[in-house]
């Protein structure tokens, strides 16, 4: 494991949602159960299209009386515009908050966050600590205002920048929205949503549960996202291909580490003939289907 490593997400921001039906909007809206989210729990979620497409990745989570959304920054007014669209006369306002994110990651992150190696929450030291509730692999998420000090805060952890919990989180094979994730294009269950904890099949009606629950129940998975590893340089949108057909599309890339939506029905491809020479491809240890052969 990493040694222990903080990094500020500046690609992330946070949206505050108050009014006494927060609650119900949510839990009308979103993939994920909103009886999951107290002073000590929080959830990853989604919010789709009416067909079942992925629009916005996002974790929820409670301050007081209020509701936390942490978004992707630079489509946080798309979010915005939508959750406004659905609230019609309900009793619910969203402002943006001035907090910062920072990843806790690597040896020990939850014993720094004083948190139990398990989803919870915890409020201390001026900030929020989130267990991510996606893979607990992926260390602590931390909410604090402008004063905050992560150097005062975990002076046994290095101070790195956002790549480097990019990197983490390639690694472990773990997507994330504008990056891996297609707005309007890729369905949930491609983008594993449900080995991320990130929706619930038992909570009732939400926008685009049809075709959702679906999916899961004729097993018309045909994509996945998978990792990959390549000694060499990927971009987004680069191809993998065997004998000249297309078997997947690079999604993310960094440091060697990247994220790629695979064709399921092209497993069995030996991976020495894959293109580019060297490319490979990795199921995610967190993911249940059957592992590719000769790898």
């Amino acid at each position: 494991m990493a040694n222990l490593t903080v990094a500020q997400l500046e690609s992330r921001t946070v949206l505050v949602l108050t009014g006494k039906d927060v609650w119900d909007f949510l839990q009308n809206l979103i993939t994920n159960d909103m009886k999951g989210v107290s002073g000590a729990s929080g959830i990853y979620a989604a919010l789709l299209t009416a067909q079942g497409k992925f629009l916005h990745d996002f974790f929820v989570l409670k301050s007081g009386d209020s509701y936390l959304v942490d978004c992707t920054a630079d489509r946080k007014n798309d979010l915005i515009r939508r959750l406004t669209l659905y609230k019609l006369r309900a009793d619910v306002s969203i402002t943006e908050s001035d907090q910062s994110i920072f990843a806790l990651f690597g040896e020990d992150a939850h014993a720094a966050a004083n948190l139990p190696e398990k989803i919870g929450v915890v409020e201390e030291r001026g900030a929020l600590y989130l267990a991510d509730p996606r893979n607990l692999a992926l260390g602590v998420r931390v909410y604090a205002g402008t004063d905050f000090d992560p150097a005062t805060q975990f002076p046994a952890a290095t101070l790195a920048a956002e790549e480097a919990y990019e990197t983490h989180r390639l690694r472990l094979g773990i997507p994330e929205a504008a990056r891996d994730i297609l707005p309007e294009k890729n369905f949930l269950l491609e983008a594993n949503f449900e080995e991320l904890n990130g929706v619930s099949f038992t909570k009732g009606c939400y926008v685009g549960q049809e075709l959702t629950a679906r999916t899961k129940h004729r097993a018309k998975i045909k994509k996945r996202l998978f990792r990959i590893e390549y000694d060499g340089e990927l971009h987004e949108g680069d191809k993998i291909t065997h004998q000249a057909r297309e078997i997947a599309e690079i999604r993310s890339f960094s440091d060697g580490q990247g994220i790629a939506l695979v064709r399921l029905e092209s497993l069995s491809t030996p991976p020495d003939e894959l293109e580019p020479a060297g490319v490979k491809l990795i199921q995610p240890d967190y993911v249940d289907i059957p592992a590719l052969e000769n790898q």
